[in-house]
């Protein structure tokens, strides 16, 4: 059994290592050449499909999370009916995916969802900071995250899949990273020493599975492998030229199947007025970027949901837009 631990803990050095030698060929990130002189009027996002608020059949009451499976297939936890729908990018059409009323699951609780590569889906409960897992039909399989009465996670932040269909959940009061197999056993953790890291997961490629977190300090964006936080794998000041802008917020959505890289930037002023909102994508063979500014998003709602872009194909980034009346899953283009 020791044996298996320590086979699988050289694994993951493994794949932690080459993702990082990866993330450098990806990430080829000038922010103040991106960023200066822009003049360009912020473009809203194509819709997707319109999705009713309220209670029964296809609407939502609380949506609260949403992600995107190996098909392209857009699910969505209505944390308000407890259940969870799944749309078709092909043919825009809704249906309902299952109910997880009966799994012990309380009302307006699931902060975020992931889906693997294997079909399982994966709610995370922020009141009892557990990670429920269903088959893609709605069975309730189990619970993970806890062992012998001792839960792993003390506050869940984010939780997603990677290549090999592991779980990883991102612990904001810990600062630490958990991985579970699809047996739901722990496998490994990672824990983060600094309190004022962002984090953010990116996925490499070539079935090299790696975290990442990116940090924010004195207008410095910085990426760096989650098993050394000290040594930044990218680091960039932003001195943009117009309206002596900072960046307020920057981090990685994450990676398409080419291993492009997708990043989120928000830019504010001197005086902490917003002056704009990017998308922005690297491409790792072009060795090149393409930004995207973007309408700012107001989300009014009693739940927000977290994971506000989620990359739904090359040159693809999947949002939503939300109001009293209805939920809009919306896509931005490069």
């Amino acid at each position: 059994m020791r044996k298996n631990y320590n086979n699988k803990k050289r694994r993951y050095q493994r794949y932690f290592l080459f993702a990082a030698a990866l993330i450098s060929l990806i990430i080829l990130i000038n922010i103040g050449l991106i960023y200066a002189g822009e003049s360009k009027p912020a473009v809203k996002g194509e819709l997707i499909i319109k999705i009713d608020r309220g209670e029964g059949g296809l609407k939502v009451l609380e949506p609260s999370a949403f992600t995107v499976d190996s098909s392209e297939n857009i699910l969505v936890c209505d944390s308000g009916s407890q259940k969870v729908l799944m749309i078709n990018t092909s043919n825009k059409s809704v249906s309902k995916s299952f109910s997880y009323a009966d799994s012990g699951i309380g009302r307006d609780y699931i902060s975020d969802m992931a889906v693997s590569k294997s079909g399982f889906i994966y709610l995370a409960d922020a009141e009892t900071n557990l990670i429920h897992k269903f088959s893609g039909e709605g069975k309730h399989i189990g619970v993970v995250g806890s062992e012998k009465g001792e839960k792993h996670i003390k506050k869940i932040k984010y939780i997603f899949t990677d290549n090999s269909s592991n779980l990883v959940a991102i612990d904001s009061l810990e600062h630490k990273i958990s991985v579970f197999d699809e047996d739901m056993k722990l496998t490994g953790e990672i824990r983060i020493p600094l309190s004022n890291k962002i984090f953010s997961y990116v996925r490499g490629g070539d079935d090299s599975n790696c975290v990442y977190i990116s940090s924010l300090k004195d207008n410095t964006f910085s990426v760096m492998n989650a098993k050394d936080p000290d040594k930044p794998v990218y680091s960039e000041k932003c001195s943009p030229e117009h309206k002596d802008a900072i960046i307020a917020d920057c981090y990685v959505i994450g990676f398409d199947a080419r291993n492009n890289a997708y990043v989120k930037a928000y830019l504010v002023d001197k005086n902490g007025k917003e002056v704009a909102h990017y998308l922005v994508k690297f491409d790792r063979e072009k060795k090149s970027y393409i930004k995207v500014r973007i309408a700012p998003q107001a989300d009014k709602s009693r739940i927000k949901i977290l994971k506000k872009f989620v990359v739904l194909s090359e040159d693809t980034v999947l949002s939503y837009e939300k109001d009293e009346t209805s939920f809009r899953l919306i896509k931005y283009k490069f």
